[in-house]
């Protein structure tokens, strides 16, 4: 089966992920009842005339993909697969609301072109003058996850290096109204978010990106084994039979896996049945949590895969992350089991190099 080896990530987050010397010591905590991202000066990695046409989603995601690039030192890529659930919507919400104030005449084009979905790997292509394939993947809560699968059949197909990326922003109009939808809440800090107990959760945005090659190279930081999706399972029993079945086909058992990243969002029914798996984990695995760093949103999984790669790099998991009481004396696979409002579940399966 068709692996991937990480050689580069640049990942843009709540908290300071865009500083390679950061490892979970300091916790920047939501803003209430929603968390945004902790943006870079963008001046360091995008040209200034081209900065000023663009919104936050492609700056984010352009940033995100240099970091990625230049940590690999790759000259070019044979690929370059977004993923993102909303787009670009700021963008999208700036042109609509100029059609209603403008009473839809006289609208410049800037906002209209910028606000696709594909604009951010439309853009990473032009900077890099990469002519090559270029798709963007906007499925909801398996949007990163069809960028990995769609990379996996592509390095079959004969390429070599793939970025890829998920992408994710938000807007002061998309938290007022879903606040008012009575979608957010603002989480008890000491209630760990695994024990939430109400409904509700931190919405938040970021973008992370990863340079992906077919061989492993002295720049490799870890590998992906592979990649599930699920929808709408039935019971916690049909997604820990699936797990079984993952594991199963890699060789390994839950007692194999050092450290589980478990997409716990605050939300107590969205959660129910990753409750539900949790002493089961517990007992096999070391357990540990993410959504309480980045929030939820589309492609939370993306800072995921950047959480289990640097752990793996350094070798260590921080008790800001961890779940289990337990610490693992080395941590050779990272398994990552995400839920986006409890319909889409996913496993990703990380190994040491």
């Amino acid at each position: 089966m068709t692996k991937a080896y990480i050689s580069g990530t640049g990942c843009i987050s709540p908290q300071n992920s865009i500083d390679g010397e950061w490892f979970f010591d300091t916790i920047n905590p939501a803003k209430g009842d929603f968390f945004d991202a902790l943006e870079p000066s963008y001046k360091e990695y995008i040209a200034p005339n081209l900065l000023r046409r663009m919104g936050r989603a492609i700056k984010m995601g352009v940033a995100a993909a240099n970091l990625a690039i230049n940590q690999a030192e790759a000259k070019k890529v044979d690929a370059i697969i977004t993923g993102t659930g909303l787009g670009c919507f700021e963008d999208s919400e700036r042109f609509l609301l100029a059609m209603l104030d403008n009473d839809e005449q006289f609208l410049t084009p800037t906002s209209f072109i910028q606000s696709t979905h594909n604009t951010v790997g439309s853009q990473i292509a032009l900077i890099m003058k990469c002519h090559d394939y270029n798709f963007t993947y906007v499925h909801r809560g398996f949007s990163f996850e069809s960028t990995l699968q769609d990379a996996m059949m592509l390095f079959e197909e004969g390429k070599d290096t793939i970025l890829v990326g998920g992408i994710e922003e938000h807007t002061p109009n998309f938290v007022i109204l879903n606040r008012r939808a009575g979608k957010f809440q603002n989480q008890n800090t000491a209630i760990p978010i695994w024990k939430s107990t109400t409904e509700g959760i931190q919405m938040s945005e970021g973008a992370s990106f990863f340079v992906l090659d077919k061989i492993k190279t002295e720049k490799s930081l870890a590998r992906v084994d592979g990649i599930q999706t699920l929808y709408k399972p039935k019971t916690s029993q049909d997604i820990l039979m699936k797990l079984h079945a993952f594991l199963k086909l890699h060789e390994l058992s839950l007692a194999d896996v050092d450290v589980t990243l478990m997409g716990f969002s605050g939300d107590v029914v969205f959660d129910e049945k990753l409750k539900e798996l949790l002493p089961i984990i517990e007992k096999e695995s070391t357990a540990a949590s993410f959504k309480h760093l980045c929030g939820e949103y589309h492609t939370a999984s993306a800072f995921a895969m950047w959480v289990a790669t640097k752990l793996i790099e350094k070798q260590k998991l921080p008790k800001t992350v961890a779940i289990s009481d337990k610490t693992p004396s080395k941590i050779k696979h990272v398994l990552i089991i995400n839920q986006y409002l409890g319909i889409n579940y996913s496993f990703t399966l990380l190994s040491q190099c």
